[in-house]
């Protein structure tokens, strides 16, 4: 038995350029069956060379709590992938929660 999250949140359209030139181009999120949050995140390089630096994402569960993650990302020169952040959210949460917010940065 899942719960199902209405999604609110943002969704990269390159807007979010890092030196070097890494952008993010999407960002989704996905509830699993157990109530845990799947967020996905496709980086781009533009530069010649590879780059390496960390992805930070957040869950903002309506009228619950607040949820970080973060990982060190390479991604290769001239080069795309997609990353994925898990986020163990709260019994209670997961059970409450009928919206969340998301979002993910680079730094």
């Amino acid at each position: 038995m899942g719960t199902v999250a209405l999604l609110a949140g943002c969704s990269g359209s390159g807007d979010s350029l890092i030196g070097g030139g890494l952008t993010i181009d999407d960002t989704s999120a996905e509830t699993t069956a157990f109530g845990n949050v799947v967020l996905t995140v496709a980086i781009s390089n533009t530069g010649g060379s590879s780059k390496t630096s960390t992805l930070f994402g957040q869950i903002d569960v309506s009228d619950g709590d607040t949820y970080t993650k973060n990982r060190e990302i390479t991604v290769a020169g001239e080069d795309s992938n997609t990353y994925e952040l898990e986020f163990d959210i709260d019994f209670s949460d997961s059970l409450s929660a009928s919206e969340y917010e998301y979002s993910a940065h680079l730094e």
